[in-house]
């Protein structure tokens, strides 16, 4: 079934795109490739431009993304005439997008763009409203592609992208085609996000797009159009005197060791930004557990938890796939419908938004009835399921490991307390246990339960959940489990002959003994939901580990600039693995002023603010 948000697109005789909706072609029938270079490229002079030195990424912002043809002009022209050392952020809205298979099939009028069009198209993202950041080239090229009406994704972009656009690409079906896009409010959104002599191009000459963009503004010119297009217009927006820039290199003090300390200390570095860790030890909490499942949350209806979940499950997998791919196994995830209760819940959650559902892409999970829950795996119960077709898993400890290897770690220090310092140089003052005091500017806390009592004096209120995994002997049925299997716990493949069974669901404990009682619940949870089958019954365990997460009243992140200087990731649950990358990638994003990869509602819903005591 195909996701009604999609693009619904026919091949013309050339065996190009065109829009069936619009009624329009997606790039030009004799070369789109020339077009695009001379209309976006050359127009906006980006060889040139792209030769300056800068700190900061430059940064496109591109009206209609269709076939992401401009984009990969841009990241070939970009990697061949920038400094090496240059990056590029290519933001982009699209309303309709394409599916895979018409993606593909359309780059392919592009051989020699082969290469950068199959890593697009093996990252690109569900057809899920919202923004889907995704790194390219080796990380020279960050992409951003807001999902979903342009006019309702600008208020939820602009906020955070004020001031920060060196050049604008609008493009788009044709004014004529689709008059809704080219309105007042676009070209007034242009301007806010634009720096200070930021160019446009646009293949339109149209008088109503040239009018309104010189009410936002911008300088405009007539120029000769492409090929038989007669004219288009480019311009910039005047020069005023420079904005005062934000500090970028100031380092950062990170206090945790596990998966967000690990992805904040990543993503910083990956900015530019030097970073020191403070930790008892690399992954020795909830990140050291063997074996840890990727999958999003889902709701039955759309949800601030759904939407981050969405959005954060998709930039996981990306993550993993580029950092840690002997550590990532995306073999799919199953949750079972052990129950009536669970069919009725996972039936709502599957359904189309024409059906009244929440309109998940089946890209994203999609419904399986008993029959096909069995050929996901024979040895699973004739139940239906929900299927996660990228999710998968991973090893926590060494993903932790290899993500903190090239950073500085400073283990062994346990830290008992944050304030204020008492000079008034505005730092914060770190007290460790073993009396080492400290003092930064720049604080983040990822650091999972110390949390709780870390953010106390701050008003903040977290809660710690205990949690115990088990794992138990691979037999001669489960050694085959070709995927994750979840019910009311979860069931991974073997790794060395061992499964990893979990989890125990303890509130407001603390314990990290291990319990007879824990091992018998886990053992019990996966013969009872896995009923009749007797292959569960027969395992053995042979270990166990218990360790606190650290979660939220409402179950979202806490991300986010608690007080100047000080930066918290938490609240991360039992889904730490799927949350933390997208976390540390928009804190980074925050604390650096950059065009942030979430809706400005939904990043407000992070802010560790929210829980502080009534």
């Amino acid at each position: 079934m195909t996701n009604p948000t999609h693009a619904q697109v026919t091949f013309n005789e050339f065996g190009l795109p065109v829009a069936t909706v619009f009624d329009d072609i997606y790039f030009n029938n004799e070369n789109g490739l020339a077009e695009s270079n001379y209309v976006f490229i050359q127009h906006n002079d980006l060889l040139t431009r792209w030769q300056l030195e800068r700190e900061r990424p430059f940064v496109i912002a591109e009206s209609g993304f269709g076939t992401g043809l401009n984009l990969l002009v841009c990241w070939e022209q970009f990697l061949q005439h920038a400094p090496a050392d240059a990056t590029l952020h290519f933001i982009s809205f699209e309303k309709h997008p394409l599916t895979p298979a018409d993606l593909a099939r359309a780059l392919a009028a592009f051989p020699q763009l082969s290469e950068p069009a199959a890593e697009l198209i093996e990252l690109y993202p569900p057809a899920e409203p919202g923004c889907h950041r995704r790194h390219l080239a080796n990380g020279r090229i960050i992409l951003d592609l807001w999902i979903g009406d342009i006019h309702q994704q600008l208020p939820a972009w602009l906020p955070h992208a004020a001031d920060s656009v060196d050049a604008w690409f609008l493009d788009g079906f044709a004014p004529d085609k689709n008059p809704d896009m080219w309105q007042p409010e676009l070209y007034a959104a242009m301007a806010t996000s634009c720096v200070a002599g930021a160019t446009f191009a646009t293949f339109t000459a149209a008088g109503s797009v040239r009018r309104g963009l010189q009410q936002a503004g911008f300088e405009v010119a007539k120029v000769k159009g492409f090929g038989r297009k007669r004219e288009m217009l480019c311009g910039q927006l005047p020069k005023v005197a420079a904005r005062p820039q934000p500090p970028q290199t100031e380092a950062v003090t990170i206090i945790g060791g596990g998966i967000a300390a690990a992805c904040v200390a990543h993503e910083l570095s990956q900015a530019g930004v030097s970073t020191e860790i403070f930790s008892t030890a690399v992954a020795d909490a909830a990140s050291g557990n063997p074996q840890g499942a990727v999958y999003p949350l889902l709701h039955a209806e759309r949800s601030p938890l759904a939407d981050y979940f969405c959005m954060a499950f998709g930039y996981a997998t990306g993550f993993y796939q580029q950092q840690t791919p002997a550590l990532w196994h995306p073999v799919g995830v199953v949750q079972l419908a052990y129950t009536d209760a669970r069919q009725q819940r996972y039936n709502k959650i599957s359904q189309d938004s024409a059906s009244g559902g929440p309109g998940y892409d089946t890209a994203l999970v999609r419904a399986q009835t008993s029959a096909e829950t069995q050929q996901l795996w024979q040895a699973l119960p004739p139940c239906p399921s929900l299927y996660y077709p990228s999710g998968g898993w991973l090893s926590p400890r060494q993903v932790v490991s290899q993500l903190l290897a090239n950073h500085l770690v400073h283990q062994g220090a346990v830290l008992q307390r944050i304030s204020r310092s008492s000079a008034a140089d505005g730092q914060w003052q770190l007290e460790f246990a073993d009396g080492q005091v400290e003092h930064r500017s720049r604080v983040v806390l990822a650091c999972g339960a110390n949390l709780k009592h870390l953010l106390e004096p701050f008003a903040v209120k977290l809660q710690n959940v205990r949690g115990q995994v088990t794992q138990v002997k691979a037999n001669a049925v489960s050694a085959e489990c070709p995927l994750v299997v979840c019910y009311k716990g979860y069931f991974t493949p073997a790794v060395a002959g061992l499964h990893c069974v979990g989890a125990t669901y303890a509130r407001d404990s603390e314990d990290l003994s291990t319990r007879t009682a824990d091992e018998q619940e886990n053992l019990s949870n996966l013969q009872d939901n896995l009923a009749p089958l007797h292959w569960p019954q027969e395992l053995e365990p042979v270990a166990n580990r218990a360790a606190i997460r650290n979660t939220t009243r409402d179950h979202l992140p806490l991300v986010g600039e608690l007080e100047e200087g000080l930066w918290v990731l938490g609240g991360l649950g039992s889904r730490g693995f799927t949350a933390a990358p997208l976390a540390a990638n928009a804190l980074t994003a925050a604390l650096l002023q950059r065009p942030l990869p979430l809706p400005a509602q939904l990043w407000q819903r992070l802010q560790p603010q929210r829980l502080r005591n009534e």
